[in-house]
């Protein structure tokens, strides 16, 4: 049988080579076929699996590949560190009859049969409680110790450019790049521009500093024996004056190329977007060459996206989505569905209490010796086992409920045509672009995904050609596969009826 394994650590600095060694161990012991390995640098704490890209690739590979059922992992907090994050994962792919195995615990959540493992359910409840109680002490731990640490002028890392660790780990002057600390404090004083103190300081120091180190260099308060962690103020020795560091910072201040630089090739979903391949995508703009896509960072793939047709299907998704949620007859559909799915809940609940009065009966009749240890474990587990359903209903319910609410607040009327102000508009809408061979995903809020099909790039220079007034008038949503809204809210109903 195959399998896919996803692996993760908590920083970009950790290292993932022991967890693939162990997942092959893993998948051998389990008589699995390890066809792929996902993965991810990112906390588990500030993130949820949906954030991550890693999670996200293996996601649409399993969508992609029905023959693969298994997925293997290392420990329960790998999922994550939050109790609903691990429930919906788990949930989710038990749905699917997708088998996730848990190396450190032994336990797989679906049985021999394919069937719902109940003891493996209840643990990983429990120890999904336990590793987001672990999260929440352990940064509280890292917090405290850091700022305790930071009183004492410690806790720096050395990573300041000019300044080393010292024995006691207080910060302390790099004699070695000191020197060119100064001199880039200098040139700034007198009105270069940073390329121009770039060059200068190659051919001088013979090391390459990118323009936006160099700012970082000159604004960092540090250098004039000044260090700020969090609320607290500290001093550390000084490799420039305080009135050097002024007036470098002042003479970046007053440049008007500082002050008034736009850029004129604003991404609007800068961070957002990636390929298939899990690479980022970067703009590539070159009007001369009539060049203005989105390319994979990985030059091999060569996988790119039209730019400006992009960002028109953006425009046109936030948009329809601002229309539907600004409707007045949908607001008060969505508020009809939030109050029959509460009334929903209301029943289930007292459902659940009808079977835990029953569970305590059976118990009473246990114990008067009135019924037999069999036949009590008999109705316990039915009870339990139903108790568990109404709870993965009412869980559904809440996150339909939850999404409907978040939708009512939604108060967008119509979006800037500055691509500027229309990237901070659509920031919290945007959860997530991917760009295949053929399609490209746009995901917003998190849980409504639009996937379209790639444009024709000889249609769309045809489009181009044309007077502005009459380009793209015919240009819609194409969804590869089209659900309304009235099919979409039958299908939920549907499936929780069932």
């Amino acid at each position: 049988m195959k399998a896919v394994a996803y692996l993760r650590v908590s920083s970009q600095d950790q290292s993932l080579e022991r967890q693939y060694d162990d997942i092959k161990k893993f998948a051998s012991e389990k008589n699995l076929t390890l066809v792929k390995i996902f993965d991810d640098k990112i906390s588990g704490s500030t993130t949820k699996t949906d954030e991550r890209l890693g999670f996200i690739q293996m996601k649409r590979y399993l969508q992609l590949n029905e023959d693969v059922k298994n997925i293997l992992v290392l420990e329960i907090s790998r999922l994550g560190r939050k109790n609903n994050d691990i429930q919906n994962v788990v949930e989710e792919y038990i749905e699917k009859g997708i088998n996730i195995h848990i190396d450190d615990l032994n336990i797989s959540t679906l049985d021999n049969t394919g069937k719902r493992s109940f003891a493996s359910e209840m643990m990983i409840s429990m120890l999904g409680v336990m590793a987001s109680n672990e999260a929440r002490l352990l940064s509280s731990r890292i917090s405290s110790g850091k700022m305790s640490k930071a009183r004492k002028n410690l806790a720096f890392g050395g990573k300041i450019i000019g300044y080393i660790k010292g024995e006691d780990g207080t910060p302390m002057i790099d004699e070695i790049e000191a020197p060119m600390i100064r001199k880039i404090f200098e040139l700034a004083s007198k009105d270069l521009g940073m390329r121009n103190i770039s060059t200068l300081i190659e051919s001088e120091f013979g090391r390459k500093i990118a323009i936006g180190t160099l700012s970082g260099i000159i604004r960092n308060s540090f250098h004039k024996g000044e260090r700020k962690y969090l609320d607290l103020e500290l001093t550390v020795p000084a490799i420039v004056s305080k009135e050097l560091w002024q007036m470098a910072n002042d003479s970046i201040n007053n440049r008007s190329k500082f002050g008034s630089r736009t850029n004129v090739n604003t991404n609007i979903i800068h961070g957002k977007i990636n390929c298939e391949c899990g690479n980022v995508m970067h703009q590539k703009v070159i009007p001369q060459g009539r060049i203005d896509i989105f390319v994979c960072k990985d030059e091999k793939c060569k996988n790119s996206i039209n730019r400006p047709w992009l960002f028109r299907m953006v425009r046109k998704v936030v948009e329809r989505h601002a229309q539907k949620t600004k409707d007045e007859q949908v607001r008060e559909n969505f508020k009809l569905q939030i109050l029959s799915y509460k009334v929903k809940i209301d029943l289930n609940n007292k459902e659940i209490e009808k079977l835990q009065n029953r569970q305590k009966r059976a118990r009473d009749l246990y114990l008067d010796l009135e019924v037999t240890r069999e036949e009590y474990n008999e109705t316990k587990i039915d009870i339990l086992t139903k108790i568990g359903e109404y709870n993965h209903i009412n869980s559904k319910l809440n996150e339909i409920i939850l999404t409907s609410e978040n939708a009512l607040k939604t108060d967008i009327k119509h979006f800037s045509e500055d691509l500027e102000l229309f990237k901070i508009e659509i920031k919290d809408i945007i959860s997530h672009v991917i760009v295949t061979k053929d399609s490209v995903t746009i995901n917003i809020f998190g849980w409504r995904e639009y996937e379209l099909i790639k444009p024709n790039s000889t249609k769309l220079g045809f489009e181009a050609r044309k007077p502005i007034n009459e380009r793209y008038l015919n240009e819609n949503l194409p969804l590869r596969h089209p659900i309304d809204d009235e099919n979409l809210e039958m299908m939920v109903n549907d499936f929780l009826s069932n």
